[in-house]
């Protein structure tokens, strides 16, 4: 490769200079977008004379009320470097002959081949069209013109570059499109994945901010709740980030605050001044507003990929919030039949409501996910539910029980594991393991199963310590609830033996969030009330 600067052999002469790489943006007629992007055009030709012309005839060049910024190159190794600074060039004027003969050729090859660039408009103007023929060049390279220099006339090289233009602008269109289309399936198929309404509608917002931002700096949004007649911040980014809790009202400006009302009154999506409003509303009168400013300017394939998403958000958000009906409905559920087994048993309704909120906090501080701590939490309080086939004389007997009465009384978690194990609910799976195994212990010596170790499921080892620590320092109708440190001197004893000693190491270490469980939740027990204990 011969050096930029120096005749080639063969070639034309060089004239020696620096590498040059000149911008000039062109003027914008009045009345035209503020600043608005110009269309990138890079002349590459040795001639000094042949970009100075083009600079002329170009100068007061507009094309859909953008400028355009000419970039100039000098040689083919000058226009590398300038197509790999300024990817988004539109339209290339290529030189056939500058440092060899085929320079620009191989600069075709290289825009097309290694830089994998095909949207890029490339035409060729040389001044010896005898060195490059255009039949054979049209047909070997992937070019969209051939033009001899003569032919450029500035009527003529201004209808050339508007067509490159528009029909760059066209394949930038489509590309454009396809990508969000792609990100529009992407973002779509996690809707329908299980989350808490929170959850849902901050996922929906980054990916809206995303689908609309498409590199585009300066983006920002917000998603908010009904709450009464108004909105509450639930989730924001950009200039919007760290708003959560506050109404919506408070903190957009009042012309968006109008939009806003407009989007809830009707029900749909608005564009309006660079910003998108859309307002959802589900069938059980759970509403969401979503809020995105600082875009360019949307519509056609841009505004319709939006509706297009947003069509299955809203598909999605119905389905959210009847799975989470259905949840809360199974949470009640759970909560009431749990209370019950505790209310039989005579044993105080809040154990199951402490044993809940203390096994989820158990699961997530020894690092299990925030989902199923989740199902943990709302599992849990069924773990007596296996008292329901005890006998009444065995369940209700003060005092202590006999050896063959205690051998029944072990039964519980067998019944409580057949009743639940029924379902193929995940939730009901969860409660069937906790129930059958929440007596096992670590080193093998509990029951049912004689389980041992890590056999025993991480569901039932949290249940097993938090559990006992619950009964332990709570009141019960036959005793008053322990000492603190008689408590931990249990726990601490049955480290590796009773209960799992990792799990005891991570209990220990954030103890005062479970003592503040049991201090928030006391329990007032009937006096004269009596229960069996279990041993």
């Amino acid at each position: 490769m011969v050096e930029p600067g120096y005749p080639a052999p063969g070639g034309k002469s060089e004239r020696q200079r620096p590498l040059s790489f000149a911008t000039e943006p062109m003027p914008a007629v009045a009345g035209a977008e503020p600043d608005p992007a110009p269309w990138k055009l890079l002349i590459v030709d040795d001639e000094e004379e042949v970009h100075s012309l083009t600079r002329l005839v170009l100068r007061n060049y507009e094309f859909e009320g953008r400028p355009l910024q000419l970039l100039s190159a000098y040689s083919g190794v000058s226009a590398r470097r300038v197509l790999a600074e300024n990817p988004d060039i539109a339209l290339i004027l290529l030189d056939v002959v500058m440092e060899q003969e085929d320079s620009g050729l191989r600069l075709v090859h290289h825009i097309r081949g290694t830089l994998q660039n095909s949207n890029v408009r490339i035409i060729l103007r040389t001044g010896q069209p005898g060195q490059a023929p255009e039949m054979e060049v049209v047909a070997r390279y992937d070019i969209n013109d051939y033009k001899a220099k003569t032919e450029l006339t500035s009527q003529k090289l201004f209808t050339t570059v508007t067509s490159a233009l528009r029909a760059w602008r066209d394949i930038q269109t489509i590309e454009r499109s396809r990508r969000g289309l792609e990100r529009v399936i992407e973002a779509s198929g996690s809707l329908f994945e299980w989350q808490s309404r929170t959850q849902f509608a901050t996922a929906v917002l980054r990916d809206l901010v995303g689908l609309v931002a498409d590199g585009t700096a300066g983006v920002s949004g917000l998603v908010a709740r009904r709450e009464g007649r108004g909105y509450q911040v639930v989730g924001g980014v950009g200039r919007y980030e760290g708003f959560v809790g506050r109404a919506v009202n408070d903190v957009v400006p009042d012309n968006t605050a109008l939009m806003v009302a407009r989007a809830s009154r009707r029900g749909d999506g608005l564009f309006f001044n660079h910003s998108y409003v859309s307002c959802l509303a589900a069938d059980n009168g759970d509403e969401l507003l979503f809020l995105v400013q600082g875009m360019g300017r949307l519509g056609g394939p841009d505004g319709s990929l939006i509706n297009l998403f947003m069509s299955n958000v809203a598909t999605a958000y119905q389905n959210v919030n009847l799975s989470l009906e259905i949840i809360e409905t199974q949470k009640e559920i759970i909560q009431t039949l749990g209370e019950v087994v505790e209310t039989r048993s005579q044993e105080t309704a809040n154990h199951v409501l402490r044993v809940g909120k203390m096994v989820r906090l158990l699961a997530l501080r020894a690092g299990l996910p925030e989902d199923q701590a989740a199902i943990l939490h709302l599992a849990a309080p069924m773990h007596d539910v296996g008292k329901v086939g005890i006998p009444d004389a065995i369940l209700h007997k003060p005092g202590k029980l006999t050896a063959a009465e205690y051998e029944v009384m072990q039964t519980h978690a067998t019944i409580g594991h057949d009743i639940l194990a029924k379902s193929e609910r995940p939730l009901m799976k969860a409660a069937a393991i906790v129930a059958g195994q929440h007596h096992e212990r670590w080193d093998g010596a509990g029951y049912p199963a004689g389980l041992r170790g890590d056999e025993i499921h991480i569901f039932g080892r949290i249940t097993a310590l938090v559990d006992v620590f619950d009964a332990m320092a709570s009141r019960r109708c036959y005793r008053d609830a322990m000492d603190l440190g008689e408590v931990l001197q249990v726990i601490r004893a049955g480290r590796g033996t009773h209960f799992d000693p990792d799990l005891v190491d991570v209990f220990l270490a954030h103890l005062t969030e479970f003592v503040s469980v049991i201090r928030a939740h006391p329990d007032a027990v009937p006096a004269g009330a009596q229960v069996a204990e279990e041993g």
